[in-house]
């Protein structure tokens, strides 16, 4: 098996998506090529159309060129190995670290361009140029081993062995040895995460190391092999800037959501900001610390789109809400198999329930919600605790049934008609009814005010409202929802 096991790209669109936030630096790509490599300021347009770095992150180019000229690198020659520009930074110090521990010699820029290449050539090849004569290969990456094994030794085929397949299995050896595994389970690990193949063993090392001490088992380290993939100076980085985030342990979140470990500084840094735009509270963040995993700008567009639904707009203040950006997909597939089933009450402990207790759900077709997600809707709405409209809200026999849709358009009614907070809280069954019929009901409030010399207060109004509605049913109900039967809460 080769060091350079493949990678699958996974293209995602999105789909009714119109506006998608374009992520701004301080600097653009020219500036960069400009201050940091040297290339003069006529020629970055051509050279980034040429080069294809459009879509590259200046912060990356940046990244890229501190780490070349910390290794001695002239910045002016690495223009002319354009790909390293393209690679993420955290790769090309993998690739001049992995070459560096194999033996490489006097690495250039075009060296480190040509690794997929190279490392696929046989050892005595590469002594002719980049390696050499009197060098062991093998010993070479054994000597980078912490902690090293005792009479550690790996069968190859000398220098005829491929440089990347001496790798390899000075790899799997000391994986089987350092985690305590067989041949399957290394097999398996290699299979599901290729990536671990072409590792530095400097760095797999450390990831072992800091893995071990979040409190992972070698088992666990096995099961979640992207943990080895990571980049550890920016797992440390970001234990070290974010030990805390909105309340939460970074270290447990990791424990929690191994994935984390291979988020950037930078990724950590920009999620946290657009959260923060979206007014997503710390509260939510703590919930699902695993939002941290997933790209920003994924993030930032899953936020957009819930915006731009009403069945979702109407959740946001749900300390759950990041339920959805995470499994943003599923929430939104379950959500047109919902109102095909004519099911009005979408809350997120339905659209964000694992796959058995949403299936328990469609099977009972209880279309009500549960008191949590109204709590968090009137919490939002009116800046209230529970236990302030908890007793109240639960003598009304309906208060699960209503969909929170329909409650918060009977709120924006009633405050555009000029109904204050404070008012439409004191009556706060109101919201529980159809808009159409609130309206209704105030042309009878008006005859009656326009017989009384006394001026109705806010409150009267919305109080007389409930009356002429219940009036009109007969104080029954029937017709004003669609089903009568009353749905108690769930325990």
């Amino acid at each position: 098996m080769s060091l350079l096991c493949g990678h699958k790209l996974l293209k995602t669109g999105f789909k009714n998506y119109s506006k998608l936030r374009r992520f701004t630096s301080e600097v653009t790509n020219s500036e960069v090529l400009v201050q940091y490599f040297g290339l003069p300021s006529y020629k970055t347009n051509s050279y980034i159309k040429k080069q294809k770095l459009g879509r590259i992150r200046p912060e990356n180019l940046i990244q890229t060129a501190n780490f070349c000229k910390e290794v001695g690198f002239d910045l002016k020659t690495v223009l002319d190995a354009p790909m390293l520009l393209r690679f993420y930074p955290s790769t090309v110090d993998q690739y001049y670290t992995v070459l560096k521990e194999g033996g490489f010699k006097n690495i250039t820029p075009k060296v480190l361009a040509k690794f997929r290449t190279l490392c696929r050539a046989p050892i005595y090849k590469l002594k002719n140029r980049h390696i050499d004569r009197k060098t062991d290969v093998v010993a070479s990456f054994i000597s980078h081993l912490n902690p090293r094994p005792e009479n550690f030794t790996v069968n190859t085929s000398g220098d005829e062995e491929v440089w990347a397949e001496a790798h390899f299995k000075v790899l799997l050896e000391y994986l089987k040895w350092r985690l305590n595994a067989t041949d399957d389970d290394i097999a398996k690990l290699v299979k599901v995460h290729p990536t671990v193949c072409r590792k530095s063993f400097k760095y797999l090392c450390e990831n072992i190391a800091t893995a071990e001490e979040l409190g992972f088992t070698h088992d666990k380290i096995l099961k979640y092999g992207y943990i080895l993939h990571a980049y550890p100076k920016y797992t440390k980085e970001v234990m070290e800037k974010y030990p805390v985030v909105a309340g939460a342990c970074i270290k447990r979140a990791m424990r929690m959501y191994p994935k984390i470990v291979n988020t950037s500084p930078s990724n950590i840094k920009r999620i946290l900001q657009i959260l923060r735009d979206h007014n997503i509270s710390d509260e939510a963040i703590a919930k699902r610390m695993n939002v941290l995993h997933i790209s920003p700008e994924t993030v930032d567009i899953r936020l957009h789109e819930l915006k731009n639904v009403a069945d979702f707009k109407v959740l946001l203040h749900n300390p759950n809400i990041l339920k959805l950006v995470i499994h943003h997909n599923r929430a939104k597939s379950r959500l047109q198999f919902l109102k095909e089933l004519q099911l009005k009450c979408t809350t997120v402990s339905v659209l964000g329930n694992d796959n058995n207790k949403f299936d328990i759900h469609i099977r009972e077709g209880r279309d009500a919600n549960t008191f949590t997600d109204i709590y968090a809707f009137l919490k939002g709405t009116f800046k209230k605790e529970v236990d302030e409209f908890e007793a109240t809200l639960k003598k009304h026999p309906y208060y699960l049934q209503v969909p929170l849709l329909s409650m918060e358009d009977t709120y924006f009614y009633l405050r555009e008609e000029k109904f204050s907070n404070s008012a439409i809280f004191k009556v706060i069954y109101i919201l529980l009814y159809p808009k159409e019929k609130i309206k209704n009901a105030f042309k009878e409030v008006n005859q009656f005010a326009s017989r009384r010399s006394k001026h109705l207060s806010q409150i009267s109004r919305l109080n007389l409202a409930l009356y002429f509605i219940e009036r009109e049913h007969h104080f029954t109900g029937d017709g004003v929802w669609e089903k009568n039967e009353r749905i108690e809460e769930a325990a």
